[in-house]
């Protein structure tokens, strides 16, 4: 049962849900309404994918946790909207009943109670080699790089403004005295007042890496203040180490976020990450043959203009390895 759940919320939250599958997950969803067991079971596997999927949910100012409808359902109701109902097929008329039931699912992390409440979230993201560039309500600027989701309130209220980022963005945050401005990805917390920063948080990544172009950034892991960062002043977070981990440096604030002017950069970075971040800027498919030499650290500049081949030859040369490209697959051996 367990397993399913993890399942049905995967598919739920990546928008790959069938029909059959959705109906399924909000069949569980609302039989925890009356089942504690399910309840229970339900509230386990979400703090267990929260790990992984750091922009999973909002959690509001009560402690709630808030789930919203996969987008497609939206289309489909509104194609449903405008047809005679003698003219509905049964799936358009199964999932406009099952809008009914899944506008948005809520419930208390701590008591695992779950009731009914709007959407809260908008979602943005950007494919591979996609950059986009989003406004939010309080006239913050947010850039995000390839392969990242970022989720906001479409309009900030109450005491804070609240973002959840899945990837690599940078922001230049419109200045509100006593209104912060809070990052979420995953354990780590980065608080801000006005200024301009990146993160870097990508699934499967070492640290978490926060940048500061101008302004005061506060870092903390799990309620814990891990660094507090001016300009040009940098620090990486070990996200899934048990023990409190970061690593602090100086670096020039012209470098934060450059890979907006299409610079790639690495200081000290692991050759497994550096590859997984040339297949996302250039969306192609790298495979490392070499294992040992993943955590070989890479430090290295170049434009992104010059493109894969060129890319991996400078890491070829600096790895001491072949590269071998065949059908758009490039291999370091």
């Amino acid at each position: 049962m367990k397993d399913k759940i993890k399942y049905l919320f995967l598919q739920y939250y990546h928008n790959r849900s069938s029909r059959k599958e959705l109906e399924d997950f909000f069949h569980i969803i609302n039989s925890a309404k009356y089942d504690q067991e399910i309840s229970d079971l339900v509230k386990l596997v979400y703090d267990e994918l929260k790990q992984t999927e750091p922009s999973l949910t909002y959690i509001d100012d009560a402690g709630n946790l808030v789930l919203k409808e996969p987008d497609w359902i939206k289309e489909e109701q509104a194609k449903a909207m405008v047809k005679p109902m003698r003219k509905r097929y049964p799936y358009v008329i199964a999932a406009s009943v099952l809008l009914l039931l899944s506008v948005s699912v809520l419930f208390f992390r701590e008591s695992g109670n779950i009731s009914w409440n709007n959407p809260a979230l908008v979602k943005q993201f950007t494919e591979r080699s996609e950059h986009k560039y989003v406004m939010l309500s309080d006239s913050t600027q947010v850039w995000l790089n390839a392969s990242t989701t970022i989720e906001f309130p479409e309009k900030f209220t109450g005491k804070k403004r609240e973002i959840w980022l899945n990837g690599e963005a940078f922001f230049d945050v419109k200045h509100a005295d006593k209104l912060p401005f809070i990052i979420h990805t995953g354990k780590v917390v980065t608080t801000v007042l006005g200024t301009a920063f990146n993160i870097k948080a990508y699934p499967g990544q070492q640290n978490i890496v926060v940048s500061v172009k101008r302004g005061k950034v506060s870092v903390l892991k799990e309620h814990q203040l891990v660094a507090t960062l001016i300009i040009g002043q940098e620090v990486k977070v070990s996200e899934n180490a048990p023990a409190f981990k970061k690593i602090e440096k100086a670096l020039n604030s012209n470098d934060v976020g450059n890979w907006q002017q299409g610079y790639l950069s690495y200081d000290d970075e692991p050759l497994q990450e550096v590859i997984n971040d040339l297949q996302r800027v250039y969306n192609v498919d790298i495979t490392l043959k070499r294992g040992d030499l993943k955590n070989t650290v890479i430090t290295t500049a170049f434009t992104r203009d010059i493109g894969p081949k060129r890319a991996l030859e400078i890491l070829s040369n600096l790895t001491d390895t072949k590269l071998k490209i065949e059908n758009d697959q490039y291999t370091l051996n």
